[in-house]
């Protein structure tokens, strides 16, 4: 945690001597370093404490000297370098920019960043004009974090781009956890995910995933700076994971030695100075799942409610796990059973779905900031990173948005109405030709497909299968589409939707309405591998039924069936 310098009395120095350490999330012997210098010039106490609980965060050892005034400030930059300087905007003895020319005058070319909390547009643009490395509100503590790890965590000089790139992974890592857990199926799936992450969440030095079983907990997985006690067991009663089983709520404890609930012999042996176990409940206390610190550390309300959202989310990881475990027990239940955990799936999807938003969000934010402010100063391969981010970024945006599309189709009540299937389709055919004026391909739509279906749904049907018609059949010299309509074998009706283009191995037709199954590379056809998905769930909510003939090079044809009733 970062160690907190003040003036004494007199304002005239400073006391204590930085120490080398571990930095979490790291090995031993690879990196121990220096702590870094931080002089921060606040005279609000409340400020000073906010900010340096937000700086224990980073993952790199600060050293934070602090002034409370401009003649503190002056005699502080002449009495020794700094590798950070941050600055409210408006301090006694220190008004307007004065700080920021204080700093360039006395240590030239020492990073400055402002923290204030009155941000207005003119003063942040006029600031970062005349120097400053950045402007942050202070009611964005997660921003400083980002920018002070930033600055703090670049990779060495001959890392280059893969440094850069490596680095900016780290902000997709909810991302990735959150769709790993919604996809597990096995208890191993969900324990691969769990302790790494909830490390790498809140900078811990450890992490261990604890299992109830019985009257014994089973510290299953860890994740840590150094052993702890994976794979052993221990009473309910003795140990601090058991307690937060027994009573479902969350203990943070970030004095172990001034805790009667911690077995003291049992960490004496580790690292361990701080820890927070967060109970995993899913109507009852299943698991734990224990993160914890080699130095003092309070964690605040933001670094407890993160632990607890992933808590959550592994419980219904978990929920899920267990209702499939006994499906496979129940082989008579299996269609019913199936049935009702894939309608708990889609509800946890559709909510986790909401829930990507915000990190991709900030992926977006940062690396559009990059794009904008710093792309003319990174290397050839390092702006080429930095765009493969951004494209995947914006890929994984349309992944959420079609997936949304599919959760809903689940409740969406099915509107049946008189209408005509070529028209729908001609209207999808106008809106590909606007997107693509240069496209040329010959559309052939039968004349009338009168049809009693929820229009807007099959509005939908045919621009997931015409626009992939439209998509495969584009490297043709002369792209041909047919949509129309043959009689079934049982007297109904059957419609398709037919291409020239570049056809699949039809021995893999069975995975063809799998969701993110993809026939082709993306770089080839771009895409979400969920529009077939979407399109068999219209189909199925018709009551209807959808396949696929085709030969690799020689074309597709997707037939599916509409009837009058389900």
């Amino acid at each position: 945690m970062p160690k907190q310098f003040v003036p004494t009395s007199t304002g005239k120095g400073f006391t204590g001597v930085a120490k080398p350490r571990v930095t979490a999330g790291a090995r031993s012997e690879d990196c121990v370093m220096t702590a870094r210098k931080v002089l921060y010039l606040e005279d609000n106490p409340l400020d000073i404490t906010l900010t340096q609980n937000a700086l224990q965060r980073v993952g790199v050892e600060l050293e934070i000297h602090i002034a409370n005034n401009g003649e503190d400030y002056r005699a502080a930059l002449g009495r020794e370098g700094y590798d950070l300087v941050i600055s409210d905007s408006s301090v006694p003895g220190c008004e307007g920019h004065e700080a920021l020319w204080l700093a360039q005058r006395i240590q030239p070319g020492v990073p400055f960043l402002y923290f204030s909390g009155h941000a207005d547009e003119l003063h942040a643009e006029a600031s970062l004009e005349a120097g400053a490395v950045d402007y942050i509100d202070k009611h964005d503590l997660w921003r400083l974090k980002h920018t002070v790890r930033k600055l703090f965590d670049r990779p060495p000089a001959d890392a280059g781009a893969d440094g850069l790139y490596l680095h900016s992974r780290r902000q997709m890592r909810l991302v990735q956890a959150v769709q790993a857990l919604s996809t597990a199926r096995r208890l191993e799936d969900v324990m691969a995910v769990v302790s790494t992450v909830a490390r790498e969440l809140v900078l811990a030095d450890g992490a261990t995933f604890v299992l109830r079983e019985g009257d014994q907990c089973l510290y299953a997985d860890e994740d840590a700076l150094g052993p702890l006690w994976k794979g052993q067991r221990f009473p309910m009663g003795n140990c601090i994971s058991g307690w937060v089983m027994l009573n479902g709520r969350q203990a943070v404890i970030p004095d172990i030695y001034a805790d009667d609930r911690i077995p003291r012999e049992l960490y004496r042996a580790t690292f361990v100075k701080s820890l927070v176990m967060t109970p995993v409940s899913h109507g009852e206390t299943v698991a734990a799942i224990g993160t914890y610190w080699a130095q003092a550390h309070l964690p605040d309300a933001e670094e407890t409610a993160l632990l607890q959202t992933l808590a959550d989310t592994v419980a219904m990881a978990l929920e899920n796990v267990r209702y499939l475990r006994e499906l496979e027990q129940k082989a008579q239940d299996r269609t019913t059973g199936l049935s009702a955990i894939q309608q708990e799936l889609e509800a946890y999807s559709y909510a986790v779905s909401h829930d990507l938003r915000a990190p991709l969000r900030t992926i977006n934010g940062f690396s559009n900031i990059l794009l904008e402010e710093h792309l003319a100063k990174l290397p050839e391969e390092g702006r080429h990173y930095l765009l493969r981010i951004c494209a995947e970024a914006a890929r994984m945006n349309e992944q959420i948005d079609d997936l949304l599309k599919l959760f809903k189709l689940s409740g969406h009540l099915v509107r049946r109405e008189r209408t005509d299937l070529a028209l729908l389709a001609s209207q999808v055919v106008v809106r590909l030709r606007s997107r693509d004026p240069k496209r040329k391909a010959a559309v052939n739509i039968a004349s009338t497909l009168p049809i009693n279906a929820d229009k807007a749904l099959v509005f939908s049907l045919l621009e997931q299968l015409i626009g992939n018609a439209w998509k495969f059949s584009g490297r043709q010299v002369h792209g041909q589409i047919e949509i129309g309509m043959q009689p079934a074998a049982d007297g109904g009706e059957v419609f398709f939707v037919r291409d020239n283009g570049i056809g699949f191995d039809a021995t893999r037709v069975d995975k063809l309405f799998v969701p993110f199954q993809r026939f082709h590379r993306e770089s080839d056809f771009p895409g979400t591998g969920i529009g077939l998905a979407i399109a068999q769930r219209i189909v199925h909510r018709h009551g209807g039924r959808i396949w696929a003939e085709s030969e690799p090079n020689r074309g597709s044809c997707f037939y599916f069936t509409l009837p009058e009733t389900n």
